[in-house]
């Protein structure tokens, strides 16, 4: 079960870089054709070079709502990412000075709490979905539901990093037990081995 979900976490992880990286792709190439029409095809040069040539059915009206709605995905999935990577801006004063055995109990207790939040977006992201689900976004047309999908999305990936960091977190605690029997034991048997000299 435990390799099954540090698999999943690792493969949603890589889908998500490729997903933003492609939502990265389109963003720049829809910004870079915006400007390209409204300020090169539209400009008076070009239009007193080519004046039978109407430039103004190049400047596409929902562009930048469709650049608005990538730059959306692109946060949620990345925070998703960084979450994965626990590369989030946290305070650390209270981990930096409790005893080693209390850090990981906190590590855990924080996991937990984020978890709980995961939950409550994913909870009322799907009941924002059912209202928001006869919403049409203006200029594009489409059904805001997958604009607004990008929460509970996130909210998953991130619940799923959550389980695999208390995983690792619950392997490093039996690691460290059996380290320590191991070292008893091989105490115990060196002291023994030297008593029987």
């Amino acid at each position: 079960m435990k390799k099954f979900v540090v698999g999943l976490s690792s493969k949603v992880n890589r889908a998500c870089k490729i997903l933003l990286i492609a939502c990265f792709v389109f963003a720049f190439v829809a910004a870079v054709y915006q400007v390209f029409s409204r300020f090169v095809l539209q400009s008076s040069f070009v239009q007193n070079l080519l004046p039978m040539i109407d430039f103004s059915i190049f400047n596409l009206s929902w562009i930048e709502e469709f650049i608005r709605y990538m730059f959306v995905w692109i946060v949620f999935l990345g925070i998703g990412m960084v979450y994965k990577d626990k590369g989030h801006a946290h305070v650390e004063i209270l981990h930096h000075y409790l005893p080693p055995k209390f850090k990981s109990k906190l590590t855990v207790l924080i996991e937990v709490i984020n978890s709980a939040a995961f939950l409550f977006l994913i909870i009322y992201g799907w009941r924002i979905l059912k209202f928001t689900s006869q919403q049409i976004s203006p200029s594009m047309g489409i059904n805001m539901v997958w604009i607004y999908c990008s929460v509970l999305v996130c909210s998953l990936i991130c619940l799923l990093h959550a389980l695999v960091h208390v995983l690792e977190l619950s392997n490093a605690q039996e690691a460290k037990v059996e380290t320590i029997q191991t070292t008893a034991v091989d105490e115990n048997s060196y002291l023994g081995h030297e008593g029987g000299r």
